[in-house]
């Protein structure tokens, strides 16, 4: 397994750089693989669990697969514990196949032991029974959605990700623009990025803006006048400073930067400044600390839906202002886990 363990440094981690956020980048949704075999290793963490899984071919040759899966935090959301994964156990796959890597496989399906199957990936649908661990992302909240409180408002609470694909409808779901207005010094330091030696999402590091991209819960709360926003990505703590006056303890020159706050009707407005971080997004997009972001988050009169549009100016990397947007939506009773990411 010395092999193997190079491999989780050198290959898998630089897969799983941005998987949360750049599946199809890494691997091929049009290539589905599916494998049986024995579960070797196990490393339950944030931000990809991985398997390792032998499989005995037809003419004996022994093959090892890494199996990229997504968070702990998300699989304990599925209703998983660490134990549900045992090295020895007889276990069956399907995933989409490594681009680069042909026995790298993420994660879609997967039958327990028990004779459960976990449906993993937002993509997928049941695919050997109906006897599932619990309902998928999606289907829960949607339904949750459906049987909202009456008293669902303001801003305050925890949001969760919205992961369900209701009709096909996935706007809002992700950060990201397909394409963006940049200068030619910008294109050509995103052309020569590398996505391993350069990336730091896979030493579990971000700033903003990328981290607003982030799958997992959030939660506002009131920090006397100011306000104090969670990410549970990272166990990020973002402080909007809603006083003119910078306060103890805040972010100038950080990679989440100095955040100023102030309402308009129900949306909070906050501009984030003195950002020290190197990179827009997970794709190589460059950023200066000339950066300006100016934020919008707005509930929907129902309060199940929050509606996140981010602005960011940048003279030196765009040739004209950038908008952004995704939502988040409410569920109740959801909570953020602790994160305690793990680099490769």
């Amino acid at each position: 397994m010395t092999r193997t363990g190079i491999l989780l440094g050198g290959i898998v981690f630089s897969v799983a750089a941005g998987a949360h956020h750049s599946t199809n980048l890494y691997f091929d949704r049009g290539d589905v693989v599916e494998i049986t075999g024995t579960l070797t290793q196990v490393e339950w963490r944030n931000p990809h669990t991985l398997l390792i899984v032998e499989t005995t071919e037809e003419d004996g040759r022994q093959i090892l697969w890494q199996i990229e899966s997504r968070a702990a935090s998300q699989l304990i959301r599925a209703g998983l514990t660490p134990d549900a994964f045992q090295v020895g156990d007889q276990t069956r796959i399907a995933g989409f196949r490594g681009r680069s890597d042909p026995t790298a496989i993420f994660l879609t399906n997967i039958l327990l032991v028990d004779g459960r199957e976990l449906v993993v990936s937002h993509f997928a649908e049941p695919r050997w029974t109906d006897n599932l661990v619990g309902p998928t992302t999606g289907f829960y909240e949607t339904s949750t959605l459906e049987n909202l409180p009456a008293n669902a408002n303001g801003l305050f609470r925890v949001w969760g990700s919205d992961a369900a694909d209701r009709g096909g409808d996935n706007e809002g779901r992700t950060l990201w623009n397909d394409s963006y207005p940049l200068t030619s010094d910008a294109q050509a330091a995103q052309a020569s990025w590398d996505p391993v030696a350069e990336n730091p999402y896979i030493r579990c590091l971000s700033g903003m803006p990328a981290i607003m991209d982030q799958p997992y819960p959030m939660e506002f709360t009131q920090e006397g006048d100011n306000i104090r926003l969670y990410l549970e990505e990272q166990d990020t703590v973002r402080r909007i400073y809603m006083a003119t006056e910078p306060g103890a303890g805040n972010e100038i020159g950080s990679p989440l930067g100095y955040s100023t706050g102030r309402w308009d009707d129900d949306t909070l407005v906050v501009t984030t400044t003195d950002i020290d971080w190197p990179w827009f997004d997970q794709a190589g997009i460059p950023q200066t600390d000339a950066l300006e972001l100016v934020e919008r988050f707005t509930p929907s009169a129902d309060g199940s839906v929050l509606s996140y549009q981010v602005t960011a100016t940048d003279a030196a990397i765009f040739t004209e202002p950038v908008m952004l947007e995704r939502r988040w939506i409410w569920v109740p009773g959801e909570e953020r886990i602790p994160y305690n990411c793990t680099s490769g």
